[in-house]
């Protein structure tokens, strides 16, 4: 009977501590102070003047941010189309007053529309409703160089806007009150607003031949009427606006 070799053992080399990390497979040394730390992400950290620099230009960014939105919040003044005597004549059946002369008023407050307007008069006043026959916006709310006619022209009706006095009443009788919303104590119009006014005036010269370029008057030079209204208006260039109008129109600047 034939005996077995013997098994073979798997020899194992015994190396010494110094030459651990020399053979197979290599053991970075890690030390300490990172045990228990999350592994490393390949990012590295941001100097403090990095750091610096990014905050200056986070900071700038929510500026723009907030000045954008502040800005996007904003009522936008949506300017007023060109006047034409289609959108503001009145009624067919209604027959044209003899009018004499354009008043031009100021609403002296910062913002107001003609039903503002309105109830003040009625209730301030005890009129029967605004005093003017026309109101011209300034963007608040009404369209910057919006124009809307009231119940008084359109039924060409007298005005209550000249003044309460003898002296003051032809021009209620016969004198159609503009008002430009807006105060005009310390500062000017808007371009936009003093050229529809004056383009109104144009039209409303060209239509009614019982007006004309120097019958457009401020309140203020109503006889017997003492007030600062309108304001920082200018009346004289609202005149040279108008003259041009008409002759860019081929009118007749009377």
């Amino acid at each position: 009977m034939t005996t077995p070799p013997p098994p073979r053992h798997r020899t194992t080399e015994i190396l010494p501590p110094e030459e651990w990390s020399g053979r197979g497979r290599t053991t970075e040394s890690i030390p300490p102070e990172t045990w228990g730390a999350p592994p490393p992400t390949g990012r590295r950290r941001l100097t403090p003047g990095e750091r610096t620099t990014l905050t200056i230009t986070l900071a700038a960014l929510l500026a723009v941010l907030a000045a954008i939105a502040l800005l996007a919040g904003r009522p936008r003044a949506i300017q007023g189309a060109m006047p034409t005597w289609e959108a503001i004549a009145p009624p067919l059946e209604q027959p044209l007053a003899p009018w004499r002369w354009i008043v031009i008023h100021h609403s002296a407050g910062a913002a107001g529309d003609t039903q503002g307007i309105d109830r003040v008069h009625e209730r301030d006043n005890r009129w029967d409703g605004i005093g003017y026959h026309f109101v011209v916006g300034n963007g608040r709310p009404m369209p910057m160089g919006g124009i809307e006619a009231t119940f008084r022209w359109r039924g060409q009706r007298p005005g209550a806007h000249a003044g309460p006095g003898a002296e003051q009443r032809p021009y209620n009788q016969a004198g159609i009150g503009i008002c430009l919303v807006g105060d005009y104590s310390v500062t000017a119009p808007d371009p936009v607003q003093e050229r529809r006014t004056a383009e109104l005036c144009a039209v409303l010269i060209h239509q009614i031949p019982t007006l004309s370029l120097s019958r457009i008057i401020r309140h203020g030079e109503v006889p017997g009427k003492q007030t600062a209204c309108p304001g920082m208006v200018d009346t004289e260039r609202i005149r040279f606006l108008a003259r041009q109008h008409l002759e860019q129109r081929g009118w007749t600047a009377r």
